[in-house]
């Protein structure tokens, strides 16, 4: 995704701009004021000629911006005969250019910082050798060599070796992960210890820091209400802003009887007093700070208009496998119930298992040794339900009572939390499963940012989704859930005026994090960029979002109130030009100060 870059003060600007000040003073000396009129003209144009020209060519081209309001008056100015004051105009105004830009770097840098997680080279293994190549040239099944200090290139599994990796670019966790043979491993990462053999899993354009990349730069032109309406704004404003100048220069002194000069003077203070820059730079870098801020946080934000949403939210619903709980199970039992014994059972289970991406399926396999391979016939994963398939002419089942029931395999006194499978369409045997919590005490963080309701929304049976909601404090509980019952209850939960956040896993909430007001998809696992969701948790951690909902906060108040300083300032000093009180100088400071101003309260966004 190409992005416009900054562009940024050099040194020959900073020279310029210190000769343009050294001219102006020089102007005040009394021996030289018959050359005056040559030195304002010489410190003009030593810092603003470019201004100047720019404003001059956006009048032909009636494209009514900053610089062409700037042009006009420090070209009017100089006419009247006030030279300080149209070289105050130039200098005020270019400082606070500088000033701005050099913020606007600083808030610039934490996204370059993103950019760069990015590898350009790889260690592909050929036999005995190795070769440097370009990572893009990179397939899937490609064997590479990771040594220590090098960043992750792609998406990769573990082959051979072990060591620790620095994720902090990726997550946001500052703690090394200790990784081993069997792992996967996500591009972006820093390789610290030992060297790794890995095979590719991903290529370049699908692996993970590729992704966050592209998605960073889709957040940065993927703008909120507030955003666009000011950008419309100042399109509309600018224009009307010169025909109302227009109006005071012309109107006004035949009106009232009085010099053209006093009334195009005022027009002058109005026009500069009226620039619109404060608005357009502080609210769209209030924003960018946002999601620079959050990403530190370990969520990356498909665009600033998902900021809004995410700030208003009072409720926040969990899916509970994947998302609240880790997603990865271990079995705690098998039992067979007919003529099968536990290793049959176990056999027919993985041969299903191993063609689903469910999470039981690592569990199964895990301990799954020594166990025949079969061949799986009119494979089918029904959702909210289980799996189907055919193995040796056998009908197997595998999932919950539902899918017993919608197949008609006769059942009593079944155990809870179970999972069930069925040959031939008889219950056979069944295996219980245990899950590790992601996180404990969410239920006090969420509270301290006034959030009203935690709800846990679960295709799980009753049995398990209340053993996760007791150990979390989760009161609001809603189990046995397809796809569209989840979707309906979110809706049901909407309808009562609440803001509700969802977070899953991404993979099968793919309809319910499209219709939530914020969508979170947890980031292990998922295919990142055609993800529903509004925001990637690339952490993992329930815990950090309390602190990125109060930075969405956080930054929609200090977007409203740069909005309102602005504007309150620019009335003021347009009424006090006006009526003739307000000099030039002041309204420069009135755009170029409230600029600044509202350029470092943005910043404040970083500072939480």
């Amino acid at each position: 995704m190409e992005h416009e870059e900054n562009k940024s003060v050099t040194k020959k600007d900073i020279i310029l701009y210190i000769l343009s000040i050294i001219a102006f003073i020089i102007g005040f000396v009394p021996q030289l004021s018959r050359y005056r009129v040559y030195i304002y003209l010489l410190s003009i144009i030593l810092c603003g000629l470019e201004l100047i020209f720019n404003g001059i060519k956006n009048i032909f081209k009636l494209n009514f911006e900053e610089n062409t309001l700037m042009a006009i008056a420090v070209i009017a100015a100089f006419l009247l005969g006030e030279y300080p004051e149209s070289v105050a105009v130039i200098l005020l105004f270019k400082l606070g250019e500088f000033l701005e830009d050099k913020a606007i770097d600083k808030s610039n840098n934490n996204i370059e910082q993103i950019a760069k997680i990015k590898s350009d080279n790889a260690n592909l293994l050929n036999g005995n050798t190795i070769e440097v190549v370009d990572v893009k040239t990179l397939k899937v099944g490609d064997k590479i060599l990771i040594k220590p200090g090098e960043k992750v290139p792609v998406d990769v599994k573990i082959l051979k070796g072990q060591s620790s990796l620095d994720t902090s670019s990726i997550t946001g966790e500052s703690r090394l992960k200790e990784v081993k043979e069997n792992e996967e491993i996500l591009s972006g990462s820093i390789n610290m210890t030992g060297s790794l053999e890995c095979i590719v899993i991903r290529d370049f354009k699908n692996s993970t820091a590729s992704q966050i990349v592209d998605l960073v730069y889709e957040a940065i032109n993927n703008k909120g209400k507030t955003e666009k309406f000011i950008t419309k704004f100042s399109k509309i404003y600018t224009p009307i802003v010169i025909i109302l100048a227009i109006i005071i220069a012309i109107l006004f002194p035949i009106i009232l009887k009085q010099e053209f000069t006093t009334w195009i003077s005022r027009s002058l203070i109005f026009l500069v007093a009226s620039c619109p820059c404060s608005l357009v730079i502080s609210v769209p870098l209030a924003f960018f700070s946002c999601l620079g801020a959050i990403s530190k946080k370990g969520m990356i934000i498909k665009g600033t208009k998902h900021i809004e949403n995410l700030s208003k939210a009072t409720a926040i619903c969990f899916d509970k496998t994947g998302t609240l709980t880790t997603g990865k199970m271990q079995i705690e039992k098998i039992e067979s119930l007919g003529d099968y014994t536990n290793k049959d059972i176990l056999m027919y289970i993985y041969n299903l298992e191993k063609l689903s991406n469910h999470p039981i399926s690592s569990a199964v396999i895990n301990i799954a040794k020594n166990i025949d391979n079969k061949n799986v016939d009119d494979f089918k994963e029904i959702a909210g339900h289980g799996i189907y398939g055919i193995i040796d002419g056998k009908e197997i089942l595998f999932g919950n009572r539902k899918l017993l029931d919608k197949y008609q395999v006769k059942y009593e006194n079944l155990e809870d939390g179970a999972i069930f499978l069925a040959i031939d369409k008889k219950l056979e045997g069944y295996l219980t499963l245990s899950e590790q919590l992601r996180s404990k005490n969410i239920i006090q963080e969420f509270k301290k940012v006034n959030i009203k309701r935690l709800i846990m929304l679960t295709g799980d049976n009753e049995k398990e989704a209340k053993i996760v909601s007791d150990n979390l404090g989760i009161t609001e509980v809603y189990s046995q859930l397809l796809p569209q019952d989840k979707l309906n209850k979110l809706q049901e939960i909407q309808s009562k005026n609440d803001k509700v956040i969802f977070v899953g896993d991404g993979i099968n909430d793919s309809p319910v994090l499209a219709k939530a007001d914020f969508g979170i998809a947890m980031g292990e696992g998922t295919e990142i960029a055609s993800n529903t969701a509004d925001g990637i948790l690339l952490s993992n951690n329930i815990l950090s979002l309390p602190e990125i909902i109060k930075i969405s906060r956080k930054s929609m108040r200090i977007v409203r109130s740069n909005i309102v300083f602005s504007i309150l300032i620019k009335i003021i000093v347009l009424f006090l030009g006006i009526i003739g009180i307000a000099p030039i100088w002041l309204a420069v400071l009135a755009d170029t100060g409230v600029t600044f101003l509202t350029v470092l309260n943005s910043m404040r966004i970083f500072k939480n």
